[in-house]
């Protein structure tokens, strides 16, 4: 055998032996994505059918909003605890305390009064040259967001009655619905006259703070002056 047939020989083994390989670890690689299940089977693009439930859930296309810049200055926030106490009877109609469960859950709230700084437009600045006074004019803050700080529940242990057995359980729905009523009730609670008067007073101090730099950059002989809108 010459040289020539030697190389032949020698390439065709390796061409073999080269496409025996890719074979092999195409065929490992797809059984390993065989024996991967997520629990969730593809039926279109759009749903997915899951596989213990057997379930469909189907995805709607994300709509975007329009991207707005707004400038909002909290001017004051408050802080507050509000609870309930969940009673949980044997039958609806028997108010007796030995056939009762109770169980008291605490939750941490912050209420933010903001001022809306991009409402400003000129109608709300009264430059008074003679006298040198820039007057600014804003809306009294308002109670704008009412957050709840799911880390910070406190649950207190459950009391049960002699009768009762378990724990008391509730839907995701009934949570839904005692979290509107905590909001509620703590956008009553904040929103009162003190904190309105306080949010007032931080909200005219912290205005003049971010402009008043920028009037006396312009023309340090002006005076600035916050008031609010009547």
């Amino acid at each position: 055998m010459n040289k020539t047939n030697i190389l032949k020989a020698l390439s065709a083994v390796l061409l073999v032996s080269t496409i025996s390989i890719i074979i092999v670890f195409s065929f490992k690689k797809d059984s390993g994505a065989a024996k991967f299940d997520d629990g969730i089977e593809m039926i279109d693009p759009n749903t997915i059918k899951l596989n213990g439930s057997g379930v469909r859930v189907s995805f709607s296309d994300v709509i975007l909003s329009k991207p707005n810049e707004t400038r909002k200055l909290v001017a004051y926030e408050v802080t507050g605890d509000v609870s309930y106490t969940i009673e949980d009877r044997m039958l609806d109609s028997l108010d007796w305390d030995p056939t009762k469960k109770y169980q008291t859950v605490t939750y941490k709230g912050k209420g933010s009064f903001v001022v809306d700084l991009d409402k400003l437009n000129k109608s709300n600045i009264i430059d008074d040259e003679e006298n040198k006074i820039l007057t600014i004019k804003i809306k009294h803050p308002y109670l704008d967001t009412i957050e709840i700080d799911p880390d910070k529940v406190e649950i207190g242990s459950q009391k049960s009655g002699f009768f009762t057995i378990g724990s008391i359980k509730l839907t995701v729905q009934d949570y839904n619905t005692i979290e509107k009523e905590l909001s509620k009730r703590l956008r009553e609670s904040f929103n009162e006259a003190s904190n309105g008067q306080k949010a007032d007073d931080l909200a005219k101090k912290a205005v003049y703070d971010i402009y008043e730099p920028v009037v006396r950059a312009v023309d340090s002989r002006y005076q600035l002056k916050v008031e609010f809108i009547n």
